[in-house]
């Protein structure tokens, strides 16, 4: 009688939908805590556990982050979200195998942005771990990923880096200022040109483009994981770039 005549709802379902909310408009602390209420109320759901693990890492709330992306995998193995948000961890701290295990799975019945950001991580995880026969695979990471969605940021980001790894300057510049043009407030088009530019012992090109990427990123700009990019270490005693670094 309740669901004819009503439309009865789960428990939960009304703080989901104040957390979708909240999030939609920025307010990701009072989104976190609706999807808290919601975790309670729907205990053997994933969802709930995914889209607080998404704004718990917004909120640089990473250790919480990751165990609500776990409890989400453990009541649905499937759950590409989750996964999605585990393999940003491992990439976080520099594990591309375990960003790698996580990026696994059918792409059947999976919804296409979902693919493109599967797609997109695992050609940024196979550049991280650089075996053998990775930038290749890499590069068809990003093409699948640019299918769904042609202007992702991030999968240009990803051919313009496997490109250059196979030695395709050319390619490599193209697909990068392609980036930079369809993305102009992005830093991840400087930054793809400097090491573009490094790559070619180009050193006032690369601290140029680091600058650029640098005003663009602003308070996001990881001045750590720059200088520790295997690809600047030939400027790791110059002036312009210990500034740019903060060292």
């Amino acid at each position: 009688m309740c669901a004819a005549v009503v439309g009865c709802r789960k428990p939960g379902e009304a703080k989901l939908r104040e957390g979708n909310a909240a999030a939609k408009a920025g307010r990701l602390e009072e989104a976190q805590r609706a999807y808290a209420q919601a975790v309670k109320q729907l205990p053997f759901e994933a969802r709930p556990r995914v889209l607080l693990g998404n704004a718990l890492f917004e909120l640089g709330r990473h250790e919480e982050a990751r165990a609500a992306w776990t409890g989400a995998v453990e009541r649905d193995a499937a759950s590409v979200e989750a996964r999605l948000g585990l393999a940003r961890l491992a990439l976080e701290a520099n594990d591309a195998g375990a960003a790698l295990e996580q990026l696994t799975g059918p792409a059947d019945g999976v919804d296409p942005a979902l693919l493109a950001q599967r797609e997109t991580l695992r050609g940024l995880a196979l550049l991280a771990r650089g075996a053998s026969g990775d930038a290749e695979a890499a590069l068809t990471a990003a093409q699948d990923a640019l299918s769904s969605a042609p202007d992702g940021p991030l999968a240009l980001y990803v051919r313009g880096g496997a490109l250059l790894v196979l030695g395709r300057y050319s390619d490599a510049q193209a697909a990068l200022e392609q980036l930079q043009l369809k993305h102009p407030t992005s830093p991840l088009g400087p930054y793809g040109l400097a090491r573009l530019a490094a790559a070619q012992g180009r050193a006032t090109d690369v601290l140029l483009q680091l600058q650029a990427a640098k005003a663009a990123a602003g308070p996001a700009w990881k001045a750590d994981r720059v200088a520790a990019d295997p690809a600047f270490v030939f400027l790791s005693t110059s002036e312009g770039f210990l500034a740019l670094v903060g060292k």
